[in-house]
């Protein structure tokens, strides 16, 4: 028995001494060329590169926070990703769960719980979705693939008073509909820019 494990300690430090060793480079070898891009943002991207419209219903995430189930439209989504670690808010504010840096900069995150019934903040939200210019994020727990709603199954909201990030209820999926531009400008005005 313990002659076997004095050969798999040997197989593996053979292996890990293999790994280590340096490849021989080749000296007459080119460098290789990096071609530099640049990343247009969401807002900034050229009219030419946006897909036409189809006849299709527009497509939307389906997200759910303190027990309600809400869309989000994919057209606003840049990213969703598992909850990464977030630097702690600057305010005490119970909608605001931090800052996530990215690549591009950083994100404010937002407790969608919170959002939709301030006394829920805090429940459990292991998806981070990006949204729009990647300057807002929402902390919310992703059920389904995104769906089609159809607008005319969709109860709008015209200038509502209370929560202007709704714009409407949707009857089949059965869930709320979020304005993405009307959230962001939302959580601006609530802990600002």
């Amino acid at each position: 028995m313990i002659g076997n494990m004095n050969d798999a300690e040997q197989i593996v430090a053979d292996y890990l001494a293999e790994l280590l060793t340096p490849a021989p480079v080749a000296a007459d070898a080119a460098p290789a060329q990096v071609k530099v891009v640049a990343i247009e943002t969401w807002r900034n991207a050229p009219a030419a590169e946006v897909p036409e419209q189809t006849s299709q219903p527009p497509r939307y995430l389906l997200c759910v926070a303190a027990g309600v189930k809400v869309a989000v439209p994919m057209a606003d989504i840049t990213h969703m990703l598992p909850m990464p670690p977030l630097t702690p808010p600057r305010n005490a504010n119970a909608i605001c769960l931090g800052r996530w840096r990215h690549p591009s900069g950083e994100a404010r995150v937002a407790d969608l719980a919170a959002i939709l019934s301030p006394d829920m903040g805090g429940a459990h939200a292991p998806t981070l979705v990006l949204l729009g210019d990647r300057r807002w994020a929402l902390a919310c727990e992703v059920t389904d693939e995104p769906v089609e709603i159809d607008g005319a199954s969709v109860l709008w909201r015209d200038g509502a008073a209370t929560r202007p990030w709704l714009a409407g209820m949707s009857k089949e999926p059965r869930c709320g509909v979020i304005g993405t531009t009307a959230l962001i400008a939302w959580l601006e005005q609530e802990l600002g820019p």
